[in-house]
């Protein structure tokens, strides 16, 4: 459970490098966005699809089924996951919604997601989706989804009353809103031909009528060459324009502050240590109305008095880190 002390926070600064960032960039196949992952400094690619083979030096973990994903994510819990990887290239996202959905099926013996009784479940896929890219970033680790494009018609209209296409994420609706909350920046990677037959390649980082894509760097250049450098660059050219209008503090590189789970079997040895604590505390006169306080506090953190403390499984090690919080907060 996090050591939180409200006291004792800093002030956020914005940081120049890409490390422990969190970003999605889509486009057309074979146009690069693979080949950007691997730019990232120690960067793991979980392939969803087999997009890098042509990509020499990469960590990559072939998922071919959700619970693949969750294996990874159980080893990114360890510490020295840390100590080789910053960020996770996830290549395509779309794929990882299907495998997730996939999942949920399988585990509610269902053959299609509206087949789980009373609608839920939507519910279990988005929650189950949701709560693993979260539990990545509060790890610490940066994300780049990579997904395709798609065009869809949008509201406006030519003068000859043609609607006109937008490019999008080819993403579904509600796969879309979970990564849309979590990423700092979403890019479309556009390829340009020239007269002379020559191409380039530009990240676009705010929308247009015809092309969807955002940032949280108020300053960004809506149009940036494409790369790694180009990239970060940008980053510290919008980064340079807060300092100088908004007063923004700035650090070359940032940590994220990660959310660390204790092993279970440490979490419960010192509930067990602090209840009988609590209880020599006012010795055997105060005893009973120790006890009684103990119940109270169970039912709070457990729902229910009887709960007995010594049958909590490693599922509920929140819910007895919690309890020894409220213990010490009495001692």
């Amino acid at each position: 459970m996090a050591d939180i002390d409200i006291f004792s926070l800093e002030p956020s600064k914005i940081s120049r490098d890409l490390k422990g960032k969190f970003l999605l960039i889509y486009g057309q196949p074979k146009t690069g966005k693979s080949t950007f992952g691997s730019q990232l400094p120690r960067a793991l690619f979980m392939n969803f699809e087999q997009g890098t083979n042509a990509l020499a030096g990469i960590r990559s973990a072939p998922i071919l089924r959700w619970t693949d994903a969750k294996k990874v994510l159980t080893q990114l819990r360890k510490p020295q996951a840390k100590e080789m990887y910053d960020s996770i290239v996830v290549d395509t996202a779309s794929i990882a919604w299907q495998l997730c959905e996939k999942y949920i099926c399988q585990r509610e013996n269902v053959d299609s997601i509206r087949d789980v009784p009373w609608g839920q479940g939507w519910n279990m896929l988005k929650t189950e989706f949701s709560e693993f890219w979260r539990e990545i970033t509060l790890l610490g680790f940066g994300i780049l989804f990579i997904a395709h494009s798609k065009e869809k018609p949008t509201e406006m209209r030519t003068e000859d009353g043609e609607a006109i296409t937008a490019v999008a994420p080819d993403l579904p609706n509600q796969a879309y809103t979970i990564i849309n909350s979590i990423v700092d920046i979403i890019g479309y990677l556009q390829v340009q031909m020239n007269p002379d037959g020559t191409s380039e390649r530009y990240l676009y980082t705010r929308s247009t009528p015809t092309i969807f894509a955002g940032s949280r760097y108020q300053y960004l250049a809506p149009k940036i060459k494409f790369g790694y450098k180009e990239l970060v660059d940008a980053i510290g050219d919008a980064i340079d324009k807060a300092v100088e209008l908004d007063g923004a503090e700035v650090t070359d590189h940032t940590e994220i502050a990660q959310i660390k789970d204790r092993p279970f079997a440490e979490v419960m040895a010192e509930a067990k240590e602090i209840w009988i604590k609590y209880l020599e505390v006012g010795g055997e006169e105060n005893k009973d109305q120790h006890l009684m306080i103990m119940k109270d506090i169970i039912k709070k953190v457990f729902g229910s008095e009887d709960f007995k403390l010594s049958q909590a499984v490693p599922s509920q090690s929140s819910l007895v880190e919690y309890f020894i919080d409220e213990v010490k907060q009495l001692m």
